[in-house]
């Protein structure tokens, strides 16, 4: 019930403790605005921050409402970030969520993932899905490489489930003859073995290491 009335009848500290805008400067090298509180300095928006909350000078402020400022800033500021990493590459929520930990604190983040899933941003099926069609890596390998990357395990699955069965085979098919090439006068155990545990180290079945060795007659 307090915290009811209290979005209608603000604190008494709150209610009566406002801070006029006196200056909002800009800053010199960055598009960023200085807000002068009572004649000092008090803290900086980005120029869409300010546009957005249309601050003008002379208007008084409450705590809560520079906070809330202060707030929002620091959301724009993860969620430009978060837009710089995705230009490098597509990441899963989980691995975005890691790299945002590094400047920012965990209710921003949640804002700025939840954001960037509704502008269809971040998507960690679809994620999944081109990460297990593009490796060159067994299933097994790509499983995990998407488990450690925070992708869930039902995803995980149902991607490396897709993977194209050709192409995989294509892909050991290929890593098998630089294989060979390095063990030219071995025998043809040695060679085997070789192969086995080259794909194994990859990631690959022991159903893929068997129509490996078929399809190249060792």
């Amino acid at each position: 019930m307090e915290k009811f009335l209290d979005r209608f009848w603000p604190s008494q500290n709150d209610r009566w403790v406002m801070k006029q805008i006196t200056k909002i400067e800009k800053q010199s090298k960055r598009d960023r605005y200085n807000v002068y509180l009572d004649g000092v300095y008090g803290f900086s928006l980005a120029r869409r921050t300010l546009e957005e909350s249309g601050l003008r000078e002379n208007e008084n402020l409450t705590e809560t409402k520079i906070q809330e400022l202060k707030d929002k800033d620091l959301e724009s500021k993860a969620f430009d970030r978060s837009l710089l990493i995705l230009s490098y590459r597509a990441n899963s929520s989980g691995e975005m969520r890691r790299k945002l930990t590094k400047n920012f604190e965990k209710p921003i983040i949640d804002k700025v993932i939840c954001r960037l899933e509704k502008l269809g941003l971040l998507n960690d099926k679809e994620f999944a899905q081109h990460f297990a069609e593009d490796s060159k890596k067994g299933k097994r390998l790509v499983r995990l490489e998407l488990l450690k990357k925070g992708i869930k395990k039902e995803i995980a699955e149902e991607a490396v489930q897709e993977k194209d069965q050709e192409k995989e085979l294509e892909n050991a098919l290929k890593l098998a003859e630089k294989i060979l090439k390095r063990y030219p006068k071995e025998d043809v155990q040695t060679k085997k073995k070789k192969i086995y545990e080259n794909l194994s180290r990859r990631g690959f079945s022991y159903d893929i290491f068997k129509k490996v060795v078929s399809e190249m007659d060792i």
